[in-house]
């Protein structure tokens, strides 16, 4: 019975540890950004002047999110509730302790994949506007002049110019 008890303390602290770290599993979109795949390529720019900028959520991969947090919950869940009562106890306590953590787990993989972004609307000094998408990083504010880089397929990513 002891057995049982601690390991599933420690799976269930393992549990803790585990769901937060799965927030760094989210897109990481900011401006600073790059994937490997990114490096060492040439980019072109231009410069523009910040008119408006509106906080979004940008939703990433929930359902690698869900599956792993229900996976990690459900386990967790069912080592707890087989310390539960005893005899017949112990399979319906991992039964329900299953059901339980795999929920939590859901839970907690949808709210990992989302991130908080920027909807930065530009004009550039020809006059023409145009909106950028990104993370929250870097901060930027109407009126800051700043530099859009622009990939070879399109993508674009707002720096400030210092």
């Amino acid at each position: 019975m002891f057995f049982r008890r601690h390991t599933a303390r420690v799976l269930s602290a393992a549990l803790l540890l585990l769901l937060p770290a799965m927030a760094g599993c989210s897109s990481n979109v900011g401006g600073y950004d790059y994937k490997a795949g990114q490096a060492q390529q040439a980019y072109s720019a231009h410069q523009a002047t910040v008119v408006s900028v509106q906080a979004v959520s940008i939703h990433g991969d929930t359902r690698s999110h869900q599956t792993l947090g229900g996976f990690l919950g459900s386990a967790v869940g069912m080592l707890v509730g087989s310390t539960i009562g005893g005899g017949s106890g112990h399979a319906l306590g991992a039964a329900g302790g299953a059901l339980v953590g795999g929920a939590a787990g859901v839970g907690a993989g949808t709210l990992t994949s989302r991130e908080t972004g920027l909807q930065i609307t530009l004009r550039d000094d020809y006059g023409n506007e145009e909106i950028v998408v990104q993370g929250a990083e870097p901060a930027l504010q109407p009126g800051q002049r700043v530099r859009v880089v622009v990939g070879k397929d399109g993508t674009r990513r707002v720096t400030p110019i210092y």
